[in-house]
Parts: C-alpha cells; structure tokens; sequence
C-alpha cells in the first residue's frame, strides 16, 4: 500500500429486542466536519490492523460495549480514493453486530447526532458516500441472509 493513509469503516448493526430485527447506526458529523450522515470511519494507527482500528474506532465514536458483541465480519470492500487534502487513501470496511442497541456516546468534536435505521431504510440518500451507501448494502444483505428484516 505504499505511502497510502489506512482508513476504516464500520457498519454497526444491533438488533432490536422489541421486533427481532436489525437496526444499523448512522452518524451526523458536525458542521465543522460538513453535517452529513456516515457510518463509524477513521485512521488506522501505528501498529494496527484495520480490524481492530475499526473496533477502536466505532468505541470512541460510540461508546460501544464490547461485551454485547455477536460477531465482527470483514466486509470485503475497500476502497482507493484521495481525500480532501488530495492524500491517497486506502479504506476497509468491517460490520459490527451487537445483541442490543446501546447508550450511545457522541465526541462533539466529530459528531452532532446519531440515529437507528431499519434494514428497509438502507438508500443512497441515507448517507453522503457511495462508499458508505455500498458498506451499509453488504452489510444489509448479510443481515437479511442471518434471517434479518
């Protein structure tokens, strides 16, 4: 990968006690930041993989518990893009799957809201990305091969 920057994304899935079904988080980044909904992303650090940056990251993001967590799947996506300074960026992207929506926890310096969408929400116009739109499909259609609605 050469002088690239490692990114991460993580699609966090939860299911809902009520309906049995799944709900994915999205994240409103701030106005700083361009007030628009994504998922969990980040750098990976030194000495990480992308796997555990993007369970570093989607914890400081929100708070996550790692005791309520089902299952951590590679997506097998990535993507090669440049970012807004014109540095060439390499990203993963990852699906976590809790047993329950938690408490979550926002960094005001990154995010401003966040909110659960149903499988059935998953549309290019929930978040800015394709690449997020294209994380969120993956992620979604092995939800619904788990039996998810």
């Amino acid at each position: 990968m050469g002088n690239k920057i490692k990114k991460v994304q993580v699609v966090l899935a939860a299911i809902d006690q009520n309906s049995h079904s799944f709900n994915l988080l999205l994240l409103k980044t701030n106005e700083k930041r361009g007030s628009f909904w994504q998922n969990v992303t980040g750098k990976v650090e030194d000495g990480e993989t992308f796997e555990e940056a993007g369970l570093r990251e989607a914890i400081e993001e929100t708070g996550l518990n790692i005791h309520h967590i089902i299952d951590l799947i590679n997506l097998n996506i990535s993507f090669e893009f440049n970012d807004q300074r014109g540095r060439k960026i390499h990203e993963e992207c990852f699906m976590i799957i809790m047993d329950e929506a938690w408490n979550i926890t926002i960094d005001p310096h990154e995010h401003e809201t966040f909110k659960w969408i149903n499988l059935n929400e998953v549309s290019p116009d929930c978040v800015k990305y394709s690449s997020n739109f294209d994380a969120l499909k993956k992620a979604t259609s092995i939800l619904r091969q788990w039996g998810g609605s």
